[in-house]
């Protein structure tokens, strides 16, 4: 049928045909097995790039929580040399007392601060009043202790009206402890 087809064609439909078929074949190789093949390729490769760009932040995450880890580590290493009973509350008052200062203290009040899975922060919130610049760093170096795992962490100084000569000082000041282990009273 084809063949009977192909010879009643002259030289020029010949032509016309085969350029013809030709261009059908060319079209579907294109298709069936080129378009795909390139279509796959960028999917790959935006593939590639997704997963690079998640990589690098795993190992971004990765550094981040080695970092948090030697923190840790730290912490837990300050606080096997601290006492069981350590109180911030107790602590501040003998800081108080080193600086000449413990006659000052205005009051004196405990709160929670933040909790993670394994620390608890602790803090104080403590008012001074009546006492002199030196008076104040000096307890502010007694008091404030990295090896202790004590830290400043507000403070507001006031001159006091009625005596300009002294200063009132508003602290908060925190501490972090083990959150199983903590005392009940702080």
């Amino acid at each position: 049928m084809i063949k009977s087809f192909w010879d009643k064609l002259d030289k020029k439909q010949r032509y016309i045909v085969a350029g013809t078929a030709s261009f059908v074949l060319v079209a579907l190789i294109l298709e069936l097995a080129i378009f795909p093949f390139w279509d796959a390729k960028a999917k790959i490769n935006q593939t590639v790039q997704i997963n690079q760009r998640k990589l690098d932040e795993v190992i971004k995450l990765d550094a981040e929580f080695a970092g948090q880890e030697a923190k840790i580590s730290k912490i837990k290493s300050v606080m096997s040399t601290r006492t069981a009973d350590f109180s911030l509350f107790s602590y501040l008052e003998k800081k108080a007392a080193q600086a000449g200062v413990r006659g000052n203290i205005k009051y004196m009040n405990s709160s929670q601060g933040t909790k993670s899975a394994a620390f608890e922060e602790s803090l104080i919130d403590m008012k001074l009043d009546k006492i002199t610049i030196k008076q104040l760093t000096d307890f502010l170096y007694f008091a404030e202790s990295p090896a202790d795992l004590v830290r400043i962490k507000r403070i507001t100084v006031n001159k006091m009206k009625e005596s300009p000569e002294y200063l009132s000082a508003q602290l908060q000041i925190a501490s972090v402890a083990p959150l199983s282990s903590r005392p009940r009273g702080l």
